[in-house]
């Protein structure tokens, strides 16, 4: 029986190279974007033969939405055994800079939307005692620095929900994986992509300098989403996958610099941790 592989925002990028790479490997696959007319002539563009294995809906991150494409999925496919959490965009600024309002529109589609698809696939998967629920966190879900505060902290919480889901889940044969890429040569970069607050400080130099940076790296990233794709699929296929994955050199050489600064402030600070000890 061929597998089932459910991926958002698949209209470019990440989400897009998973789909066609699935269906390459023979699963069947349901991908979602905001036009599918759209996103199924990209992906038979480059799978033609995919035919009936392929399902391109329009999924907005509303729970009604969401309810209604898992619906659509079940109906065709009958199962979902891979759920890839992929949709989500960032939004960099100063702290003091974003509305309230903006930072609660990255959060609806980068959590909340995240966590109202995983609710509405779980109970498939825990009646059929398997499945793999792969989320699209980030490096920036662990390592931050100025501008990334926002979508960091939404990456943040994709990655606890992902190591609290895991705990959950695995005594009924569910697999749960935090992918964390960094430097992936995607238009995420891209101005059309890349989102600011309405409201700019200019007193804060070093949210210019860091945009700048950022501009220059655009297309020049060192990851290939391709590879991603593939890699990904792997995890799907693994009976052990890790709950988390760092994809890429980049991303590897950032969570070890992280580790190391964690392991050198506990040492330095130990002491006073200890002091807030009950002495009886």
């Amino acid at each position: 029986m061929k597998k089932v592989l459910f991926v958002t925002g698949a209209s470019k990028g990440i989400g897009l190279e998973v789909a066609v790479a699935a269906l390459e490997k023979d699963y069947r696959v349901i991908a979602t974007s905001r036009n599918a007319a759209t996103l199924r002539e990209q992906v038979l563009a480059r799978v033609p033969e995919a035919g009936a294995d392929f399902l391109a809906l329009e999924m907005a991150f509303t729970e009604d939405s969401i309810k209604a494409a898992v619906k659509q999925a079940l109906d065709q496919f009958g199962r979902i055994d891979v759920l890839v959490n992929n949709a989500g965009y960032g939004i960099f600024g100063a702290l003091e800079e974003f509305s309230l309002e903006e930072v609660r529109k990255n959060f609806d589609v980068n959590v909340f939307g995240l966590l109202a698809l995983t609710q509405a696939v779980l109970p498939g998967m825990r009646e059929q005692q398997s499945g793999h629920i792969i989320n699209l966190a980030s490096i920036s879900g662990s390592v931050t620095g100025p501008v990334q505060g926002i979508y960091s902290a939404t990456k943040a919480s994709v990655i606890m929900m992902s190591e609290a889901l895991q705990a959950e889940v695995e005594p009924f044969g569910i697999q749960v994986t935090a992918v964390n890429p960094t430097g992936i040569r995607t238009d995420f970069l891209d101005a059309s992509s890349m989102r600011r607050p309405e409201k700019e400080i200019k007193d804060y130099e070093v949210v210019q300098a860091t945009m700048s940076g950022l501009a220059r790296l655009n297309h020049n990233q060192g990851g290939d989403p391709t590879y991603l794709a593939q890699a990904i699929l792997e995890l799907a296929a693994m009976k052990k996958a890790p709950n988390r994955f760092y994809a890429g050199s980049g991303a590897l050489a950032a969570m070890q610099y992280k580790i190391t600064e964690v392991v050198q402030e506990i040492n330095d600070f130990r002491e006073l941790s200890q002091s807030v000890d009950r002495k009886d």
